[in-house]
């Protein structure tokens, strides 16, 4: 397996993505993480009751510390200690609650860590305590920070780079926009990556990142998104979907709902659930 610019592919041929943690199995090739497990890749290990040469012997796994997860820890899935079940691993855990999760669920805020919450109580009631000490009246609210408008950049190297990073994100982060798709059955060239974001008169503004089929029409993706966003179905004001283009944010325009989506958007692109515009009479 040859280094990427960020990464490693993962070795199964009919994936081959470039993942940004990947993961090393017992029978020495390198995987993401949807295929890890050893019989979502025909794992060599599995077809010998014995030890092979070149090949460990598969090893009962700590399971992920998340309610109903049955992924393996990520201490447990790059080990080669045969007590991996037992045996602490402290350098795997999370730094917080010192639990062990799987690598989708590692960081505090994914897995609803008792030890952040905490941390955030703490550092909540020593910022209470300073104001107290240093001023007579303190504020009920803290004031947000001024934050200057940082411009894109115009190099279109830099600006392809970004995207990149941006799409690998996304990839690791999206769920199906359709529950019906499932990552192991859908290429990732076959995938088109979004971020929904909802946009509706008496709702809450609120985002999702989400991939669909590329063949997937405009109209049908309408409907998901508006599933996945909460809408309710008696909601009777008719919607659509706006485009606002990576390269070009300031654009935006309403896409028609009888083309392909992918067709009028682009990978990592933000598209906006809103009230249908009402159209001008002449």
């Amino acid at each position: 397996m040859e280094p990427d610019a960020v990464g490693l592919h993962c070795d199964l041929m009919s994936c081959h993505e470039v993942d940004f943690l990947p993961i090393k199995c017992h029978c020495n090739k390198v995987f993401c993480r949807y295929h890890i497990s050893p019989d979502k890749h025909t794992c060599a290990s599995l077809d010998h009751d014995e030890p092979t040469e070149g090949c460990t012997p598969v090893v009962k796994r700590q399971r992920c510390a998340l309610g109903d997860c049955e992924k393996p820890s990520l201490g447990s899935a790059i080990s080669q200690d045969a007590n991996v079940e037992t045996k602490p691993t402290s350098s795997m855990t999370c730094p917080k609650c010192i639990l062990s999760f799987c690598i989708d669920h590692r960081h505090p805020d994914l897995h609803s860590c008792t030890g952040l919450q905490k941390q955030e109580s703490d550092e909540k009631k020593d910022a209470r305590d300073i104001l107290a000490r240093h001023f007579s009246n303190p504020p009920l609210h803290t004031p947000l920070a001024i934050r200057s408008t940082v411009k894109p950049p115009t190099d279109t190297k830099k600006l392809a780079q970004i995207q990149k990073v941006t799409l690998m994100k996304m990839r690791h982060s999206a769920t199906a926009g359709d529950p019906r798709d499932k990552p192991s059955t859908i290429a990732i060239n076959e995938r088109l990556h979004v971020k929904a974001r909802l946009e509706v008169t008496g709702m809450p503004v609120q985002e999702r990142v989400l991939w669909f089929r590329k063949s997937v029409v405009t109209g049908r993706a309408l409907d998901l998104i508006s599933a996945n966003l909460g809408v309710p179905s008696s909601y009777q004001t008719p919607l659509c979907l706006i485009e606002k283009s990576v390269s070009d944010p300031s654009s935006c325009s309403p896409l028609q709902n009888d083309l392909l989506l992918s067709e009028q958007v682009e990978d990592t692109c933000t598209v906006i659930l809103s009230a249908l515009p009402h159209s001008r009479s002449d």
